[in-house]
């Protein structure tokens, strides 16, 4: 495996940083902006108990392990916000298929592992993340989590759009969720249609 990449900041895991500053000659080429630039996101990680686990059940939507890093961790004075003392992580970034949207990070925390923080996996709450993703054909996607045993939590459901055709008629889309093996909550959704 190749070294830890960063997941929120090298400091946060304290792991050297493997990027370079930029050069002064490199400021000096780009012009000089009044605003201050807005911040992108790179990727949404999630702490998993097992990620070869968790990429399964992601890899029944399309996506793909784009990097796969190991590296051990200094608990003492480390700043991330850890509830254990764990000496080692493990950091599998994911991609969709064709390299298109944004990237999954399955962090996973070992020597200790650390404890759950919620109360119910079952439900979602406040400080819950949902994960929402556009797909093509919900049905399509329904099909492939529950091929791959995944805990659906209802067949997809037909919605009405706010928003209107072209010709001024309705649009319907899809949604449907699952919970992935972390009980993270999923959101599946097809992008509403217009009304035939």
């Amino acid at each position: 495996m190749q070294r830890l990449i960063p997941l929120m900041s090298m400091a946060m895991l304290a792991i050297p940083a493997l990027a370079t500053p930029a050069s002064a000659a490199d400021a000096a080429t780009k012009p000089a902006s009044t605003a201050a630039p807005s911040p992108t996101l790179l990727r949404a990680s999630l702490l998993v108990e097992d990620a070869d686990r968790a990429a399964a059940f992601y890899a029944a939507l399309g996506f793909r392990i784009e990097s796969d890093f190991f590296n051990t961790r200094q608990p003492a004075g480390n700043p991330f916000p850890l509830n254990a003392p764990s000496t080692a992580v493990r950091l599998v970034i994911l991609a969709s298929a064709d390299g298109a949207g944004g990237r999954i990070g399955l962090v996973e925390f070992r020597a200790p592992m650390p404890d759950e923080n919620r109360l119910d996996k079952e439900k979602t709450g406040r400080g819950d993340v949902v994960l929402v993703f556009d797909v093509p054909d919900a049905d399509a996607a329904h099909a492939a989590l529950v091929a791959a045993g995944a805990r659906v939590l209802e067949p997809p459901q037909v919605y009405v759009s706010r928003n209107r055709a072209p010709d001024g008629g309705p649009m319907q889309g899809k949604v449907f969720h699952a919970r992935d093996p972390d009980g993270h909550l999923v959101e599946l959704l097809e992008a509403p249609k217009p009304v035939r």
